[in-house]
């Protein structure tokens, strides 16, 4: 009976950790902003990318003018099964160039494949596809 309740609770965490990293595959790499929707506006954007590595993450904005780009470094944290924690090291100086409130902003993800992620923050959902 001991085995049998410790073969399934070793699946069980088998399970739990194959997926959370299956989560942090499909995060891995760089996702271009298509549209923000909010109060029922769709606004098309193209200009923004949110780049992901391990437990690192990218924010940056391409200028036309100058076809240079901005950007800031920062952290990802999963925070429970579909909270993203953000965080800008050092952005408070970047901020004016985003829509977040602070340095450190929550997500929740509403989709996660390997070609789209749409998040949703204070209603508004950022809609991205892979780059």
């Amino acid at each position: 009976m001991i085995r049998y309740l410790l073969a399934v609770l070793s699946l069980g965490v088998l399970l739990f950790v194959s997926c959370s990293k299956d989560d942090d595959d499909k995060l891995e790499g760089k996702w271009q902003l298509q549209q923000v929707e909010t109060d029922g506006q769709i606004i098309k954007v193209d200009t923004v990318y949110y780049n992901f590595q391990t437990s690192l993450f990218l924010y940056q904005i391409y200028i036309p003018a100058t076809d240079g780009m901005r950007h800031c470094y920062g952290f990802k944290t999963w925070d429970g099964d579909k909270q993203l924690l953000l965080e800008l090291e050092g952005g408070n100086s970047f901020l004016p160039y985003t829509d977040w409130k602070e340095v450190t902003e929550s997500f929740t993800v509403e989709t996660l494949t390997n070609s789209k992620m749409i998040l949703n923050r204070e209603n508004k959902r950022y809609v991205f596809r892979k780059f």
